[in-house]
């Protein structure tokens, strides 16, 4: 169970995933890597603030994350021994999640 839920995508679907893949390569876009739960826990700061800026803001239709799956994304933020280099990511999740 624990591998399963560390590679876990936040619920993203296999489905959306490929759809937004598809879309990226139809209009030549870098496609947008949407992290496991792993990732979230044990990328580099600056890697996951990245990778977390491109999905919130920047994705195609079909993985746009939901207020819930970025309050679980902050959620392991906040677990993370360096959680205080990340504090403008939790801001910034904070604000996705009450929509500002």
């Amino acid at each position: 169970m624990r591998n399963e839920q560390e590679s876990d995508r936040f619920g993203v679907p296999l489905s959306n995933l490929l759809a937004a893949e598809k879309w990226c390569r139809a209009y030549d876009k870098k496609p947008c890597h949407v992290p496991t739960r792993k990732e979230v826990a044990s990328l580099s700061a600056a890697k996951i603030t990245a990778m977390l800026v491109t999905w919130m803001c920047d994705c195609p239709t079909e993985i746009i994350p939901s207020r819930a799956q970025i309050a679980e994304v902050k959620a392991v933020l906040q677990k993370r021994a360096d959680s205080e280099k990340l504090s403008a990511l939790i801001t910034m999740c904070n604000n996705y999640i009450s929509g500002d």
